[in-house]
């Protein structure tokens, strides 16, 4: 091999092994951030309307297994 190939590749592979440990380093400091807001999250908190929409869903759907077993056991009742 050229020995300014040599040089190139060399360095080219200090270069990438420095933005991998940066990046590793970043990675890490975002990871701890993100666990410590996490933390701070209150999860007594009033429903909100997202919430709210999904317990009328639930009550709607309940609702409907009801009524869907009840005509059910009228059709077995009159066969």
């Amino acid at each position: 091999m050229d020995s300014n190939t040599s040089l190139v590749v060399d360095g080219g592979l200090r270069t990438v092994g420095i933005i991998v440990l940066i990046l590793g380093i970043v990675v890490f400091l975002l990871w701890k951030s993100m666990n410590r807001q996490i933390k701070k999250i209150n999860i007594e908190l009033p429903p909100g309307p997202q919430d709210e929409r999904i317990a009328a869903d639930e009550h709607f759907t309940e609702e409907a297994v009801i009524h869907g077993e009840e005509e059910r056991d009228e059709d077995e009742q009159r066969t």
